[in-house]
């Protein structure tokens, strides 16, 4: 879904504990102090407060007459800059439960992060299947890992365990040297954007839902440090990092014909017959969204791929579907049967449900569910 809720874990808690560590608190603190007074405001909430305590801080700090010296002190606390590296591989980090695969703007781009921990998800698996380059690349000193013994892993691999592994001392300290090596990716092609834009509110800049992995279309071409809302209200019906954000909801993605189009199977020759809308309810909100994520202009450019669904969508009716099903089953034992169900077969065929982690998931449902209600003329 465009603009879709980021998924965080279950835990929160141990997300912010986790998420504090980056960051020198106390040294912060220190800093922060001489105005805490003032702003009755801590560095802890100012770090891992919610999306509405944030908007609320956002909204108030604009209203204070804040000298230029002043902001440029926020500005070095809470300095985005320094801390950039260690926040991406915060997110990078799968044992810290962020999950996010495409743009939480646009839905267009897929955001992930790539390196070894993409090819070996554990320690055994780097043993035994990394190359001998990779092996290198993770442990460059001689005296750390021998060409010897790395010649030795090698020929002596797979190993059945850790353990076992450990017990050949291949390397010096390898238990030690195991627990630290990290496999977490080391690149990442996303940026963390500031919904709230630091520029207008720097003390915001370090704050873990303010952040939203995005492309970098949408970032730094289109959204910039533009304001997206302005009143509480605005900023909270469009944040994905708000839990009760409804605009994947309210904002239904349409494809509109002309009358005279009555088929999609010649799928080159209805092209320009058809254009991507999004309905809003003239949402002024939703509205200021779309423009400046230039949303309609982009979905258009790509709308092949909804006139594709509907072209399967009348191939492949229910009727059809259930054919096929029958035609499948047909003499196989039944406890094999729900491989090839009716619904296993749309599944296949139009892959929602795989689709959804995926580039233009939202458009794909909901086009698939503007087909089921037949608002669009065959």
């Amino acid at each position: 879904k465009e603009m879709i809720k980021l998924d965080y874990p279950a835990d929160l808690e141990c997300l912010k504990e986790n998420y504090l560590k980056i960051f020198d608190i106390e040294n912060m603190k220190r800093r922060w102090k001489p105005v805490l007074s003032k702003y009755n405001i801590t560095i802890e909430e100012l770090l891992v407060g919610d999306f509405t305590f944030l908007v609320d801080k956002y909204i108030w700090y604009k209203t204070q007459n804040v000298s230029k010296r002043q902001k440029d002190i926020y500005k070095d606390i809470f300095n985005y800059e320094f801390y950039q590296k260690k926040l991406a591989a915060f997110f990078m980090n799968k044992e810290n439960g962020i999950n996010f695969h495409t743009c939480h703007y646009c839905n267009m781009s897929y955001i992930n992060s790539y390196g070894i921990g993409n090819t070996y998800n554990t320690h055994l698996n780097f043993i035994n299947w990394a190359s001998e380059q990779e092996w290198r690349d993770r442990f460059p000193k001689q005296e750390t890992l021998s060409n010897a013994h790395l010649c030795d892993i090698i020929k002596e691999r797979p190993f059945k365990t850790l353990q076992e592994f450990n017990k050949k001392r291949f390397l010096h300290k390898s238990i030690e040297l195991y627990k630290s090596m990290s496999l977490s990716n080391d690149a990442n092609h996303f940026d963390l954007d500031h919904l709230l834009p630091k520029s207008k509110c720097p003390i915001i800049g370090l704050s873990l839902f303010n952040f939203v992995p995005s492309c970098q279309v949408c970032n730094e071409k289109l959204k910039k440090d533009k304001e997206l809302g302005q009143t509480k209200d605005e900023w909270l019906k469009i944040s994905p990092t708000w839990c009760d954000s409804k605009m994947a909801d309210s904002v239904v993605i349409h494809l509109i014909p002309e009358s005279t189009c009555s088929t999609f199977f010649e799928l080159k020759e209805n092209y320009n017959k058809y254009y991507i809308d999004f309905n809003t309810d003239n949402d002024k909100i939703y509205e200021r969204f779309l423009r400046t994520f230039r949303l309609r202009d982009r979905y258009n450019y790509h709308k092949e791929f909804a006139l594709r669904i509907l072209e399967l969508k009348e191939r492949y009716t229910n009727e059809k579907c259930k054919e096929i099903s029958n035609i499948l089953t047909k003499g196989i034992p039944e406890n094999e049967k729900n491989k090839y169900s009716k619904e296993q077969i749309e599944e296949d065929i139009f892959q929602e449900l795989y689709g959804k982690d995926r580039c233009f998931s939202k458009l794909r449902s909901d086009i698939l569910k503007q087909s089921k209600e037949k608002t669009i003329d065959y």
